[in-house]
């Protein structure tokens, strides 16, 4: 008997038994066709077709809160420029006090909550390595405290002793050191603890394996001034307005030109840098060694989207972060206004641009492309405005360069020409080494 009869024989014995089955079974019912209809055992909830079936119903209710733009069916910014477009000099000034303090609480925020993440972090690792020795030695007694921050390099620990801008040296570990000057100044003028590590490696937890020297400064980050504006220059001599932490009133300082020697008779206006947009701080220490070295008067930074002026860009600079007279800044295109006004010529840095683009920032804007067009001047052309005004130099982001707002508010744009005008490839410098040749071109003559 072959096995196709078996399988046909058994599914007619099974077809004509349904077919005999009480079409009142519990479970079952036979069309008049013959097919075979399931009833469900169970009937669900809300098994109307009509109803929509949502997960709603066993979620938490949540009143969602309309905007007051949303209720006037207007947009975001319409709404506030009707509510703050037109109130008085006196209010505005509240207002923009209101907005920096608002800034400045979260940014304090934002540091606290980033040390108790970090604090978090060292305990975990704590218990983790409670029990594990490394050299000998308990490997507790080599994790960083989160209050404090590891300046590394001998150049750049003799700097941060000898520039004194810091409000606290608290340790300074060594390793075959071959600096014992920079030891000296360490222990008598600031009676730092200064602790012999047996290895190299001691070291290198602390600064992340950076390039030490031998020599690791426990300390507290710089703290930098928050600038107003830049003031008036004469005689050699010129003033900058900073706030004041307390109570947001402004400080006015008189700064002396950092090229002119004391009994020099020249006079000679100052050369400040203003970096936009700077994330790498590779870069920032880079841009800060040369800035020092060719005589820049000082260097301010926005509060935010630039890199952090922490250890290692205090390597890359070679110390000179401490040495340098740097500024934060929370508004820049304020500050930039402000500091046009005091008499300040405002040159950004940008390239030169192609026909083809030219012909697209028009397409986009016309008066924008008519405006950016005529500022443009030559690298010759620097130490001739220096020579008339003081300079406040903009460097901006190798990727995304200076913001247009910034462009249409500066005096001039200046650019470095390209040697090879063919080649694709390689179409910009490092914002590190422009600023180098862009600082030297300024101070060709002066």
């Amino acid at each position: 008997m072959s096995l196709n009869f078996v399988v046909k024989r058994n599914f007619s014995i099974w077809s004509q038994t349904l077919k005999k089955s009480p079409s009142s079974s519990g479970s079952r019912t036979v069309a008049s066709s013959g097919a075979l209809r399931v009833r469900p055992v169970f009937k669900p909830h809300n098994s109307s077709p009509r109803q929509v079936k949502t997960f709603e119903k066993n979620l938490p209710y949540s009143d969602k809160k309309v905007k007051p733009w949303e209720e006037q069916n207007i947009s975001k910014d319409v709404f506030f420029m009707r509510k703050y477009g037109n109130i008085s000099p006196e209010e505005r000034k509240k207002l923009d006090e209101k907005v920096a303090r608002q800034r400045r609480l979260r940014n304090m925020r934002k540091e606290h909550e980033r040390q108790e993440q970090e604090a978090s972090r060292a305990e975990r690792v704590e218990k983790r390595s409670s029990n594990d020795n490394w050299g000998g030695e308990d490997i507790r007694s080599y994790k960083k405290n989160s209050l404090y921050e590891y300046v590394y390099g001998t150049h750049s620990v003799k700097s941060a002793l000898e520039a004194n801008k810091r409000s606290s040296y608290n340790k300074l570990y060594v390793h075959n050191c071959p600096d014992k000057q920079l030891i000296k100044i360490a222990e008598s003028k600031y009676g730092v603890k200064v602790i012999e590590k047996a290895t190299k490696n001691d070291l290198n937890i602390l600064c992340n394996n950076g390039v030490h020297n031998g020599v690791v400064l426990e300390t507290k980050s710089l703290e930098f001034e928050s600038i107003h504006s830049l003031g008036e220059c004469r005689d050699n001599k010129y003033k900058v307005s900073v706030f004041e932490e307390l109570d947001d009133t402004t400080q006015e300082k008189v700064k002396r030109v950092a090229r002119v020697d004391e009994e020099e008779p020249t006079s000679k206006y100052p050369l400040g840098l203003f970096l936009d947009g700077i994330t790498d701080p590779q870069n920032m220490g880079g841009i800060i060694r040369s800035a020092y070295y060719f005589g820049v008067d000082f260097i301010v930074v926005p509060t935010s989207n630039t890199a952090r002026l922490g250890p290692v860009a205090n390597k890359a600079s070679v110390g000179s972060l401490d040495l340098m007279d740097i500024y934060e800044c929370e508004s820049s295109l304020r500050f930039i206004d402000n500091s046009r006004k005091n008499g300040w010529s405002v040159i950004s840095t940008s390239a030169k641009p192609t026909a083809e683009e030219l012909k697209e920032l028009k397409s986009k804007h016309e008066r924008v492309e008519e405006h950016l067009k005529n500022k443009y001047i030559g690298m010759d052309e620097l130490p001739e405005v220096l020579s008339k005004t003081p300079v406040l130099l903009v460097m901006g982001s190798e990727g995304e360069g200076i913001r247009t707002h910034m462009k249409l508010r500066s005096d001039f744009l200046v650019g470095i020409e390209k040697g090879r005008k063919n080649d694709e490839i390689v179409d910009s410098l490092n914002v590190s080494v422009a600023s180098g040749i862009l600082i030297s071109k300024c101070l060709e003559s002066s």
